[in-house]
C-alpha cells in the first residue's frame, strides 16, 4: 500500500517541553492504524499538529504527496483529513442532524441570498443534506434515524459518539482519526462501537483510519498495523502481537507481567 499521510522529523516544542521529537510516520492507503503510548507520549499532540491546530516547530507533514505543514484546520479539513475529540464537541442544544451538518460546511451554501432568496434551491441542499445525514446513521446504527431532529443532549454516550464519527464522515474524508472514541463508555458498548465503524458501508470510499485507544483490545481486534510513541518519539510499529512482545513496549506501557 502506498503512503496517504507522511510525516518526516516531525518536532512540536511548548516551550521547554519537547511533545514530538524528530517522528517519522506514514499512514498508508486504505489501512486502519492504532497508535498506542503512555499518557503524555503524543499521541493526541500528532493529530493536532497534522490536522492544523498546532504548528509544528519542524518536519514536515504530506497528504498524498502534497505538502500540508503548517496549513490551518479548514485547509486540512477541504483536503480530506477529518477527526474526532477525546472530549465530546457537540452543541448538546441542536438536533443530532445540525450537528452531523456542522461536519459538512465544506459543502453547503451559507450565503444570505441562497438561504433567504432562493427557497427551492435552500429547500433541495436541505433535502440533500438530510439524505446525507441519514445514510451515515442508517450505515452506522440506523436506531438513531428515528430521533435525527431530537437534541443532541437526550442521547446517551455511546450515541453521542456515533454522531461525532457521522459528523467527521459526512465531509467524506480520505483520512480519519479518531481520538480515543471509547472514552467514558463501557467494554462492551465499546465493542460494539468498533464492530460498527469497522463494518460500516461507506459507500465504497477507500477510507484511512488512525485510532488512538488505551483499550488494547480494541487496538488488537481491529488494526492492521500498530505505532508505539513514548516521550514524543515511535519506540516500535508493526502487527499487534510483535509490538506487545517488544520488552521496551511492556516496560512503557503495558507493564513488565504482561501475559
Amino acid at each position: 500500500m502506498s503512503a496517504l499521510l507522511s510525516c518526516t522529523g516531525l518536532s512540536m516544542h511548548f516551550g521547554g517541553l519537547t511533545a514530538l521529537d524528530s517522528l517519522d510516520l506514514e499512514v498508508r492507503e486504505g489501512e486502519l492504524l492504532g497508535l498506542v503510548g503512555p499518557n503524555g507520549s503524543g499521541k493526541t499532540t500528532l493529530f493536532n499538529v497534522v490536522t492544523g491546530i498546532y504548528r509544528p516547530s519542524a518536519g514536515k507533514i504530506f497528504l498524498a504527496g502534497e505538502d500540508i505543514t503548517a496549513k490551518p484546520p479548514q485547509e486540512v479539513y477541504r483536503r480530506g483529513i477529518a477527526r474526532t475529540f477525546q472530549r465530546s464537541r457537540l452543541c448538546l442544544d441542536l438536533s443530532i442532524f445540525d450537528n452531523i451538518m456542522i461536519g459538512n460546511h465544506k459543502t453547503l451554501q451559507l450565503g444570505f441570498i441562497h438561504n433567504i432568496i432562493r427557497r427551492k434551491a435552500f429547500r433541495a441542499e436541505y433535502e440533500s443534506c438530510m439524505e446525507k445525514a441519514a445514510a451515515l446513521l442508517r450505515a452506522l446504527n440506523p436506531d438513531l434515524l428515528d430521533r435525527v431532529m431530537k437534541p443532541v443532549g437526550d442521547l446517551n454516550m455511546m450515541d453521542r459518539r456515533r454522531v461525532e464519527i457521522c459528523r467527521a464522515l459526512v465531509s467524506r474524508p480520505r483520512l480519519l482519526f479518531l481520538d480515543e472514541p471509547s472514552a467514558g463508555m463501557t467494554h462492551d458498548e465499546t465493542r460494539q462501537l468498533m464492530d460498527e465503524i469497522i463494518s460500516m458501508d461507506t459507500g465504497g470510499q477507500k477510507l484511512s483510519l488512525v485510532l488512538i485507544e488505551h483499550e488494547m483490545e480494541v487496538i488488537r481486534r481491529i488494526t492492521t498495523r500498530c505505532v508505539v510513541l513514548n516521550f514524543g518519539r515511535k519506540l516500535c510499529e508493526g502487527d499487534y502481537e510483535s509490538v506487545i512482545a517488544d520488552p521496551q513496549v511492556q516496560e512503557a506501557y503495558l507493564g513488565r507481567e504482561l501475559e
